[in-house]
């Protein structure tokens, strides 16, 4: 149970680290 945790809970950092680094480039191409 505690490595389904520890496996989503990574999943979502990635997920979000994406979406962050995303925005970034859409903003630095849209400046």
């Amino acid at each position: 149970m505690l490595t389904v945790f520890s496996y989503i809970g990574l999943l979502i950092a990635v997920l979000v680290a994406t979406l962050f680094l995303y925005l970034s480039l859409l903003k630095i191409r849209l400046i």
